[in-house]
């Protein structure tokens, strides 16, 4: 039996608001702890608050084989939840206890977590990406760097938070068709977060689309979830009951996405779970518009909905990934999670995605 430490960030209901709007729900905390306890290896929950915090907790507990890492970072840091510091900050204190992390290494995550970073990896890679401007907010000339953004771009333009995997900052509001509404917004943006960068980028009209890629050689594509709305995607709108539809495999668009984003989780090294976003823009082509290392296992999430449009269920996902983890560092699963992994193995195998033998051509 090995030992599992599920490090986890959890508010209470009336607190995820804000800075802790992304945080687990203690319900979903405690689903994802019971459905670890499934794979008969003995889970150490800690809803991460601190350095310190996990320090003692660690002098408590013998020392862990692996952390299932679900904290985005401190909650008594708040701004480590969404300036895009807070994952490869976990994952970096815990390389200092020499506990081995789930899901996708440090240097992912920062790319992950600095949206301006992750395009320039997807550009230098000739993926498609919107035209954007990173505005430093900490800088006396943002507004100038604003006036560059509608002179290279031209709008309608979209606003958004250059850091954190989530839609803190994102709203209605994010969609400007003049300055006054564009520095309203960036203005909003600067009291509410402070002084962090935001980008500036071009807003394309059509349909999105998210896709989630599981495993590691192989991975496997689960059924993107294309959105019947256009509306954008805050938050709210996040937390509320979405009407998609799944492309399944044998669909020319799935197989589209499928190799775009198998594509972009080998060029980025990622393991374990990532999470793509597209739009389409005025010509119906899409562009990758974020790229989530740590996708939410909410059971209401886009991951989940996709596992559960072949079949996959709530706990059979968690172990899975949970198993894949293990695998990444030689880490025995035991018997009791690989039994539950064969069944899951048959689900994913249409999904399988075969363009690794492509990898050095795609990433050179």
């Amino acid at each position: 039996m090995l030992r599992i430490l599920f490090l986890f960030n959890a508010v209470a209901a009336k607190d995820r608001q804000g800075a802790y709007s992304d945080c687990l729900s203690w319900d979903v905390a405690r689903l994802i702890y019971k459905a670890l306890l499934e794979s008969g290896h003995k889970v150490f929950p800690l809803n991460l608050r601190s350095p310190r915090q996990l320090d003692k907790y660690l002098a408590r507990i013998p020392l862990p084989h692996l952390a299932f890492v679900l904290a985005e970072g401190f909650l008594k840091e708040p701004r480590t939840l969404y300036d895009g510091t807070g994952a490869a900050a976990v994952r970096t204190l815990l390389q200092h206890y020499g506990i081995p992390a789930s899901h996708s290494p440090v240097g992912v995550m920062e790319i992950c977590r600095h949206k301006n970073l992750t395009y320039e990896v997807l550009a230098n890679h000739s993926f498609p990406i919107p035209r954007y401007v990173l505005v430093e907010l900490s800088q006396d000339n943002w507004v100038e760097q604003l006036e560059e953004a509608i002179e290279r771009i031209g709008f309608p333009l979209f606003v958004k938070p250059n850091g954190g995997g989530n839609s803190l900052g994102i709203d209605e509001d994010s969609l400007s068709f003049n300055y006054q509404d564009l520095k309203r917004k960036v203005l909003s943006l600067k009291q509410t977060l402070g002084e962090v960068p935001i980008l500036v980028e071009e807003y394309l009209p059509g349909q999105e689309v998210t896709v989630g890629i599981i495993g590691q050689s192989p991975c496997y594509v689960l059924p993107p979830l294309a959105f019947l709305e256009s509306q954008i995607r805050t938050i709210s709108v996040k937390k509320g009951k979405a009407q998609y539809s799944p492309i399944l495999a044998g669909e020319e668009l799935y197989h589209y996405l499928a190799d775009l984003a198998g594509r972009v989780f080998s060029c980025l090294g990622a393991r374990d779970a990532l999470r793509l976003d597209l739009r389409a823009g005025s010509q119906g082509n899409f562009y990758i518009i974020d790229v989530n290392g740590t996708p939410s296992l909410n059971p209401t999430s886009s991951l989940m909905a996709m596992g559960a449009s072949i079949g996959l269920k709530f706990t059979q996902l968690i172990n899975f990934l949970l198993y894949q983890a293990l695998l990444n560092y030689g880490l025995p699963p035991g018997a009791r999670l690989e039994e539950m992994v064969a069944q899951v193995l048959n689900q994913l195998y249409p999904y399988r995605w075969e363009g690794e033998r492509i990898l050095a051509e795609a990433c050179t």
